[in-house]
């Protein structure tokens, strides 16, 4: 008996035209699955322009940028330094223990993170060119060394270009803590590190999809710590406004502690802003860019940040020597070394800002723009 009779051909010719159909409809897939994705998901790829999470263009030279500074802090945190040295810049001030009626947060919970969060929900049609979240202290030891933990300064010294080219500055050069390889999705419970990064183990691919449904989960999570940023108004606009209030209704179901879930957030701006799972800027670049401070490559800056910690050393001897009571002799023998490095340190440090007032070699050091064609 032949194996292609008519009775058998016509189920065959079905079955093989369906699989033909499969196959040229996977072509269309990409697409199609745009489309049907949910109110989490961007329709932005299908638009014309620049593409989402790519590169910002920065305005012409001399240009102003429109900003805000967006700050979360309890009633008994003082932040009168806020108006002392930034007096004439926009400001949101949210204090989560006593909300105000213009800036208020619907629950005290997740530290920063929802302040962040509740300032982009509210002002996602009326954002400003350059939003800047930050803590209520005005110095602390998470804050940049060159402008002396100071975060009037770093706000002042903040380059708008670079956060309109980069999409989101996170406004820690320093990459230590949080960089790189910092935040494993799958590490082995024998091998958390309770001390260092006490959160790594409420980290995992089922959380990460909580955070952000459909999406991949990436093996680790990286960028310096410690959840202050800025970020343009396009990049912010890249996702939906449903997605950062799925974020919110996370942090506000949880069941993690505050301090946990805002540290949850902290490694994952991050990705939110960039789809980045690890960012770990060239700290010169960072500097030099970012702040106007320029010593010409990394090599040099690193030079400097290895005599400021021989310096800190120096600090540290000076202390034990006093406190042990050692002769005059040694004390100024001690104090003769500090004042030379001082004096070295604070040398450098005026020339790399001298530098950095020349666009010249800003650009030197900045990343190398790729040229994607959209403007």
């Amino acid at each position: 008996m032949p194996w292609c009779t008519p009775r058998r051909a016509i189920p065959f010719a079905v079955v093989s035209l369906g699989l033909l159909l499969f196959w040229f409809s996977r072509f269309d897939a990409p697409k199609q699955h745009i489309q049907n994705l949910s109110a989490l998901y961007h329709d932005a790829v299908l638009r014309a322009g620049r593409p989402p999470f790519f590169p910002g263009v920065a305005k012409p030279p001399g240009s102003k940028y429109s900003r805000t500074l967006v700050v979360a802090k309890t009633e008994e945190e003082d932040v009168r330094w806020i108006e002392e040295e930034l007096p004439d810049l926009n400001k949101a001030i949210y204090v989560v223990d006593k909300p105000s009626e213009e800036f208020k947060v619907p629950k005290n919970k997740g530290n920063e993170a929802m302040v962040y969060l509740t300032y982009i929900i509210d002002h996602y049609s009326n954002l400003p060119d350059t939003v800047i979240f930050v803590h209520a202290h005005s110095e602390t030891w998470h804050n940049n060394i060159l402008l002396d933990l100071s975060m009037g300064t770093t706000v002042q010294r903040l380059s708008d270009d670079r956060v309109m080219r980069q999409g989101y500055m996170n406004l820690r050069c320093h990459l230590k803590p949080g960089c790189p390889n910092w935040i494993h999705l799958d590490r082995a419970e024998v091998d958390f590190d309770e001390k260092k990064k006490s959160e790594e183990k409420h980290f995992s691919p089922e959380l990460f999809l909580e955070l952000f449904p459909g999406h991949r989960p990436p093996p680790v999570l990286s960028q310096p710590c410690c959840g202050q940023f800025a970020a343009s108004r396009e990049r912010i606009r890249d996702n939906p406004k449903a997605l950062y209030m799925h974020l919110r209704d996370w942090l506000l179901k949880t069941d993690l502690s505050d301090r946990d879930s805002g540290r949850v957030l902290e490694y994952t701006w991050q990705y939110l802003f960039t789809r980045n799972a690890e960012h770990c800027p060239s700290i010169n670049a960072c500097y030099c860019d970012g702040y106007g401070v320029c010593f010409g490559n990394g090599t040099k800056l690193e030079a400097w940040l290895e005599k400021y910690k021989k310096k800190t050393l120096v600090d540290e001897e000076m202390g034990i020597a006093k406190r042990r009571g050692d002769s005059l002799a040694i004390i100024a023998e001690i104090e003769s070394r500090r004042g030379a490095l001082e004096e070295e340190l604070e040398s450098e440090k005026e020339e790399a800002y001298k530098r950095g007032e020349n666009e010249k070699y800003r650009a030197l050091e900045r990343e190398r723009e790729p040229k994607y064609g959209y403007e």
